[in-house]
């Protein structure tokens, strides 16, 4: 009776060797030759993973960068002064406006470009936005109030803040004809110490 030999392959070699007639997937499994030939056929898979997954994420980024390229280039055209409609907002007066604010430089509470210069400027533009309305629609009241108060800061212990005489400009827009509706918009124009006036 012949004898039966049964062999267990390498570890990570992927071979499973039948009982008798040592043979798996074709090849012989006492030719190295063959393990040799198997083992150059599992390193071209891996390669070939590997570049289809580079492949994916470099298809990925493209996707992504021509879709950015093609919003970005199909935005509307800018908004000018030139071409702007009535009452439409345009980038281009408010940066104007910013940077004639921010020319005033620091603007603390109580100093000359804040109390003075600040509220001089905001006083003209909302004369000048009054000359150029509909006033047989809207009306518009432009008022400096002077005003003096103290209010308590919990958050930083017992610390009570004092102010006198400090400027608020007030403009109010009304319909001629009456409305149910109010809206509020606030804003302060001061800025802090050694700012850029922004």
């Amino acid at each position: 009776m012949p004898a039966s030999v049964r062999r267990r392959p390498a570890a990570g070699t992927g071979f499973h060797f039948e009982a008798d007639n040592l043979k798996s997937d074709g090849y012989d499994s006492a030719d190295p030759a063959s393990a040799a030939v198997d083992f150059r056929h599992l390193r071209s898979v891996r390669t070939v993973d590997g570049v289809s997954t580079w492949l994916l994420i470099f298809s990925f980024f493209a996707a992504v960068l021509l879709y950015v390229h093609t919003v970005s280039n199909t935005l509307p055209p800018a908004v000018t002064v030139d071409n702007a409609a009535a009452g439409q907002f345009v980038e281009e007066r408010a940066r104007k406006t910013l940077n004639e604010l921010t020319a005033f430089g620091p603007r603390p509470v109580g100093s000359k470009a804040n109390e003075e210069l600040t509220v001089d400027y905001l006083i003209t533009e909302l004369t000048q936005i009054r000359s150029q309305m509909n006033v047989n629609m809207h009306s518009l009241d432009i008022d400096v109030q002077r005003v003096s108060g103290t209010f308590t800061i919990d958050f930083f212990g017992p610390f009570t803040s004092i102010y006198e005489n400090v400027n608020n400009v007030v403009a109010k827009l009304c319909p001629k004809h009456g409305s149910n509706d109010s809206l509020l918009v606030n804003c302060h124009y001061d800025t802090v110490f050694k700012s850029a006036g922004m």
